[in-house]
């Protein structure tokens, strides 16, 4: 193996470990390095998506079923992102990151919360942030469930 091949087939192998084995979307690693690289250089936003049931399908249906859920939410992220990309992050969280203010962000079986970054002084500000109010809503979700029952 010469050497320019020996770089071909180590960049492959880096490209095949940066992706997440049940989406094919980059993870964590790719996902703060682009942060890393657009903070503070434009405004962006992130959106946080949390699979709904993921936990409850896995236990009930197979993980086969909570793997094919998480492809449904990849698919219909990568559907309509424009122009940056979907990461999924590992579990049921994925963040999409946009150089424009998204409109239409709704996906099934999830629920999500946006930020813009001009809004905050610091990457880990933006994420603690769209982290808990997905969660405020994810309890707000479960509290209206239990009251329905």
């Amino acid at each position: 193996m010469t050497q320019e091949q020996e770089i071909e087939y180590l960049k492959e192998q880096i490209e095949y470990i940066s992706r997440n084995y049940v989406t094919g979307l980059y993870g964590r690693h790719r996902f703060m390095k682009r942060l890393r690289e657009l903070f503070g250089t434009e405004p962006f936003y992130i959106i946080m998506y949390d699979v709904d049931g993921l936990h409850e399908v896995n236990r009930v249906q197979g993980y086969s079923a909570g793997d094919s859920l998480l492809k449904q939410v990849a698919t219909e992220l990568e559907m309509c992102i424009s122009p940056c990309c979907a990461f999924h992050i590992g579990g049921d969280e994925f963040y999409v990151i946009y150089l424009e203010e998204p409109t239409d962000i709704d996906v099934a079986n999830t629920t999500y919360a946006m930020v813009k970054s001009e809004d905050y002084d610091s990457i880990n500000a933006m994420l603690d942030t769209v982290d808990k109010r997905v969660s405020l809503k994810k309890a707000k979700l479960k509290k209206r469930r239990r009251e329905d029952i």
